[in-house]
């Protein structure tokens, strides 16, 4: 559920961003979120498991298991990396649904993420830019505030190419 749910009381555009995001992870990780099973110290959050692998370097950890590392590694990164930005714990510096899918077809890159996960804050600070189709955005630092940059055409972010399909 997206931190700011209780708050805002009902689903918004964010809050679908956000459940897009633990969605990917969800498929990408092949687990649930508080999955009890599966041993780890972020109070079972997703989320903060692969922020964390993220900030380590080693964001491919989290990979599904079954896989048997049978996957494109840029593909799954660009993926999991979008998965976070969508996942951002403030509401307004998340991508748009638009621009997800602008990254998902390789039209343009994958937002650049903090390393560190950024606090929540209420109320949200405003968006970096309202016009979408022209720029996309990216965090630096540890910086709740994103900076602007146009970004150009990335790669296609089709993720586990095996035997001819694709999943995600």
């Amino acid at each position: 559920m997206a931190p700011e749910s209780l708050l805002v009381g009902r689903a918004t555009v964010q809050t679908d961003v956000y459940a897009f995001g633990i969605l990917v992870l969800e498929v990408v990780c092949g687990r649930k979120p508080g999955n009890q099973s599966l041993p780890n110290n972020y109070n079972n959050s997703i989320v903060d498991w692969v922020w964390e692998n993220y900030k380590r370097g080693s964001i491919l950890d989290v990979v599904d298991l079954q896989l048997n590392e049978v996957f494109v590694k840029e593909e799954a990164e660009c993926v999991l990396m979008l998965a976070l930005a969508c996942c951002h714990p403030n509401p307004n510096h998340r991508p748009s649904m638009r621009i997800a899918l602008r990254v998902r077809a390789g039209e343009v890159a994958p937002p650049v993420i903090p390393m560190d996960k950024p606090a929540f804050v209420w109320p949200p600070a405003m968006p970096p830019s309202s016009n979408e189709d022209l720029e996309d955005y990216s965090f630096s630092g540890d910086q709740n505030t994103p900076s602007s940059k146009l970004i150009g055409r990335g790669k296609s972010c089709q993720i586990f190419k095996l035997k001819g399909a694709h999943l995600l």
